[in-house]
């Protein structure tokens, strides 16, 4: 995280490290990326960064907090009204507001990409945090369907998180196999409302 320093700094000068930190994680795996190149593009010294930020890592994990926060802003509005939402309604206004917060901010979604296919040690414990986080989300929403007895009793609310988020990205990848020249777009939400078909319905 940033050094008290970094918030001493002018607004716009702590904007752009923080947008060239951007460029450098989108266009490069992580042990590619360069400080070197944030501080050439940012115009300022290489002291002057690290009176700001301990290191890569420092600032990356910064990045990673911030992309965080604002897929939060994305995903607050659709989890207020799950009360009101069948699971199935919910868990779908859920992906359809993950998929609108990638649409609008494109060089997150692609450093999260990255972030998964990337095999650094540190990206490699940043999954491992990340996905706790996520199955945490989908029991939370399991339990709920469970009090709306959409969700059986019975089941192993932690199994069933890993399976939807495994069903979820198997999706997308065929999404992207089906229509390799579209691009990332919301007519993914077409092969997601067929897996809450079959997730709904079962396959008989």
């Amino acid at each position: 995280m940033p050094k008290p320093t970094f918030f001493n700094l002018p607004e716009d000068k702590r904007n752009r490290i923080l947008e060239e930190a951007v460029i450098e994680f989108r266009d490069n795996n992580y042990d590619a990326a360069s400080i070197n190149k944030i501080v050439e593009r940012s115009g300022i010294s290489k002291g002057s960064f690290y009176q700001s930020f301990n290191d890569k890592e420092d600032v990356y994990l910064h990045i990673m907090s911030k992309i965080g926060e604002k897929k939060i802003e994305y995903l607050t509005p659709s989890m207020l009204n799950f009360s009101e939402l069948s699971f199935y309604d919910a868990l779908r206004e859920m992906y359809r507001s993950a998929i609108e917060f990638a649409l609008e901010n494109p060089d997150y979604l692609e450093i999260g990409n990255r972030m998964m296919r990337d095999n650094s040690g540190i990206l490699q414990k940043l999954r491992s945090a990340f996905s706790v986080k996520g199955d945490e989300m989908f029991i939370t929403l399991l339990r709920k369907g469970q009090e709306t007895g959409d969700i059986r009793l019975d089941l192993d609310l932690q199994m069933i998180a890993k399976m939807l988020i495994s069903m979820q990205m198997s999706i997308v990848e065929y999404y992207f196999e089906k229509h390799r020249d579209k691009g990332y777009s919301m007519e993914i939400m077409d092969e997601l409302d067929k897996f809450f078909d079959v997730l709904k319905n079962g396959i008989s």
